[in-house]
C-alpha cells in the first residue's frame, strides 16, 4: 500500500533464464534463444538505474518464487501479485515461467497471489484448449490466461481472430476465466513485429464481451495511437502497463505521452500497473506512479485535467479489481498480519534486491 492506495501488480513472473534452460541447437543455445535473453538483461540495465540493476549471474538465473515472493511485499509496496504461466516454447525449455511455480505461489500464499494459466496455441486447438483446462483443473483459483502471438519462433505465428481458435475462447469462458492477457507490441527478440499488432485483439474482444482482453505492454511505441482507440471504442479492451511502467520511470517522453493520450480518449479508468517484477524492481515504479501529473504542455495538447489521486488509485490497483471484480476490503484484511506484513513492518526500508542478494552471495566468514 501507498498514500493508502491497495496495490496490485498485475504481471509478475519468476523467470528462468538459466543456461541449461535456453532452447538449443547442436552443441549451444540457440541463436533465438541467446538473443531474447540478451533482450531482457538489456532492458533491465536500460530502465532501471545503476543502483537498481542486478549483475548478470542473478539475472540469468532460475528465479526463486520464494524470493519473488520477498521482493514484491517486502522489499515493495505491492499487496496483491499476479503471477504469469509463460509459453515461449521455442526459446525455453519450460517456456520461461513454469506451471508449477503458479502451483507453489498459490498453494504457499493464496492470500498473495494471483495466477494466470500459460497455452501455447501453435500446439494445435485441441492441444492448447486440453492443457488449459488440465492447468485449471490443478489450480481452480486461476483467473486468466496468458498467450502469444508466436512461441519467439520467426517463422511461426497465430492470429486471435482466426476461427480455428475460437474453441479456446469458448472453453476460457466455460472455465470461468475472466481475463485474457496478450503479449503485444513488444518483440521477443529476432521475430517479426506484424504478430505483436493489436488489430485481431480488437476482433477478440468485440467476438467476445463476457471476456476482458489486457493489451500487455500497452503505450509503448509503435502501436500507441492503436492502443488509444482501441481503450476508447472497446469496453472490455485493458491497458497493461508491463514494461512501459519501467519506461515512465525512467523518463522516456514518448512513453508519457501515449499515456496522455489513454487519457484524452477518455480512457483514465482502463489502465492497470504492473511492473513484470522481477524483470524491474516494483518500488521505484510505484513511487513514480503514486505521484504520476502530467506536465502542462500534455495537458494543453490533449485537452486534459490533471491526474487526481482517484486516478492513481485505479491505476495502481482500483481498475484491476474492479476488471476482475475483487473487493479491496476483503483483500487488504486478508493479508493484514500475514509473513510479509510482519517482515515489512520489521524492516519497512528495504534496498531493492537485498532479498534476492542475500539469498546466493556467500556470508562473509566472521
Amino acid at each position: 500500500m501507498i498514500n493508502d492506495i491497495t496495490v496490485i501488480d498485475a504481471t509478475t513472473h519468476a523467470y528462468n533464464l538459466a543456461d541449461r534452460n535456453l532452447a538449443r541447437t547442436g552443441s549451444g543455445p540457440s541463436r533465438y534463444a541467446f538473443v531474447y535473453r540478451e533482450v531482457l538483461y538489456g532492458m533491465h540495465q536500460r530502465f532501471m538505474r545503476p543502483d537498481q540493476q542486478l549483475p548478470r549471474e542473478l539475472f540469468c538465473s532460475d528465479w526463486s518464487p520464494q524470493i519473488l515472493a520477498e521482493t514484491l511485499f517486502i522489499e515493495s509496496n505491492v499487496d496483491i501479485a499476479v503471477h504469469h504461466r509463460l509459453r515461449l516454447d521455442s526459446l525455453l525449455v519450460d517456456g520461461l515461467c513454469a506451471h508449477e511455480k503458479n502451483v507453489e505461489l498459490t498453494k504457499r500464499w493464496p492470500q498473495r497471489f494471483l495466477t494466470y494459466a500459460g497455452v501455447n496455441p501453435l500446439d494445435g486447438v485441441e492441444a492448447c484448449v486440453a492443457d488449459l483446462r488440465q492447468q485449471v483443473a490443478e489450480l481452480p483459483s486461476t483467473i486468466g490466461v496468458k498467450l502469444y502471438p508466436d512461441s519467439g519462433s520467426p517463422d511461426r505465428s497465430w492470429r486471435l481472430d482466426d476461427p480455428q481458435y475460437e474453441p479456446l475462447f469458448a472453453t476460457v469462458a466455460e472455465l470461468g476465466l475472466k481475463v485474457v492477457a496478450v503479449h503485444k507490441i513488444v518483440p521477443n527478440g529476432l521475430v517479426p513485429l506484424f504478430p505483436y499488432r493489436i488489430d485481431d485483439l480488437e476482433m477478440a474482444a468485440i467476438r467476445h464481451p463476457e471476456l476482458n482482453f489486457e493489451i500487455v505492454h500497452a503505450g509503448m511505441p509503435p502501436f500507441i495511437e492503436e492502443v488509444a482507440m482501441a481503450l476508447m471504442r472497446l469496453p472490455n479492451v485493458y491497458a497493461n502497463l508491463e514494461i512501459t511502467s519501467a519506461l515512465l520511470h525512467a523518463g522516456f517522453g514518448q512513453v508519457l505521452d501515449g499515456l496522455a493520450q489513454f487519457f484524452g480518449v477518455g480512457a483514465a479508468r482502463k489502465i492497470i500497473y504492473s511492473s513484470g517484477a522481477m524483470h524491474f524492481h516494483p518500488q521505484p515504479i510505484i513511487e513514480w506512479l503514486a505521484e504520476l501529473s502530467f506536465p502542462d504542455e500534455l495537458l494543453s495538447r490533449y485537452r486534459i485535467p490533471q491526474v487526481t489521486e482517484e486516478d492513481r488509485a485505479n491505476i495502481l490497483g482500483g481498475t484491476y479489481a474492479r476488471m476482475l471484480d475483487l473487493n479491496l476490503d476483503q483483500l487488504r484484511a486478508g493479508i493484514a498480519d500475514d509473513e510479509f506484513a510482519l517482515a515489512k513492518a520489521a524492516s519497512p526500508a528495504a534496498p531493492p534486491w537485498s532479498r534476492w542478494r542475500a539469498a546466493v552471495e556467500p556470508v562473509p566468514a566472521s
